[in-house]
């Protein structure tokens, strides 16, 4: 808003109006002006305080592997799953539900051939074996309760922890302590695919998380672990994202 200046008073009748003007009214501004500077927050107001998360299923107790099932890491991590999801099975029942290929052995042309994970155990999960992934792992608990999980490999890792948060325990690919996998032996299955084995591979069952730590029941341990939550998701990502969850 601009303010009109009065005109000039020629000098014979200032006095006159000083004596006789009115008092000038006082304006009173309800808001600054413009461009007038805004006082910056105090230095002594409190950040907000971050966030903090943390989530845990309830009622999932853990199974270990040891003795009957030294090779059997996957079949112990589904039977905790399949016992959360209400069915009173045992580790060793889902173990004999598992397809089974041979160990990796060198033929007469000198190549190694065996089982491939991604459609059987490779060995014996009671014996010497390898292991067994998603795809095998889902195709029998499908059949075991139909319709009542769902194999969300490849998601994200916030995705996965997303099972966590809407209450749904998950059964992961990951390694011993969460060691940094390496390529322990290469073969050739029956169909001349190429099988790439990578350890210390393990399977676990996901069950909380924080902002520091994932919770799971190690088959190992036969407990509730807590790994670092940054080397989880690193780990699990390089053994191929793979994840079982509950629909």
């Amino acid at each position: 808003m601009c303010l009109a200046l009065p005109k000039p008073i020629a000098p014979a009748f200032e006095q006159a109006l000083q004596t006789t003007a009115p008092n000038p009214p006082v304006i009173v501004l309800s808001e600054p002006l413009l461009n007038e500077p805004v006082p910056l927050p105090s230095a002594d107001v409190p950040a907000p305080a971050p966030v903090e998360h943390h989530y845990q299923v309830p009622n999932t107790p853990a199974l270990s592997q040891l003795p009957e099932l030294p090779n059997g890491c996957e079949a112990v991590a589904a039977t905790m799953l399949l016992n959360w999801a209400g069915l009173p099975i045992t580790k060793e029942e889902v173990a004999d539900a598992l397809p089974r290929g041979e160990m990796p052995a060198e033929n007469e042309d000198g190549a190694f051939v065996g089982g491939n994970p991604e459609d059987v155990f490779v060995g014996n999960p009671y014996e010497a074996g390898y292991g067994i992934y998603h795809k095998p792992i889902y195709s029998t608990m499908n059949q075991l309760m139909p319709g009542r999980f769902k194999d969300i490999t490849g998601a994200s890792f916030d995705a996965l922890l997303r099972t966590i948060e809407a209450g749904k325990p998950t059964m992961i690919w990951a390694t011993e302590h969460m060691d940094t996998p390496y390529l322990d032996l290469e073969w050739q299955d029956e169909q001349d695919r190429l099988v790439e084995w990578y350890q210390p591979e393990h399977a676990l069952l996901l069950t909380g998380w924080d902002d520091d730590y994932a919770y799971m029941n190690d088959p190992m341990t036969g407990q509730q672990e807590a790994y670092v939550l940054s080397d989880f998701k690193q780990v699990w990502e390089l053994m191929g994202s793979q994840a079982i969850t509950l629909n």
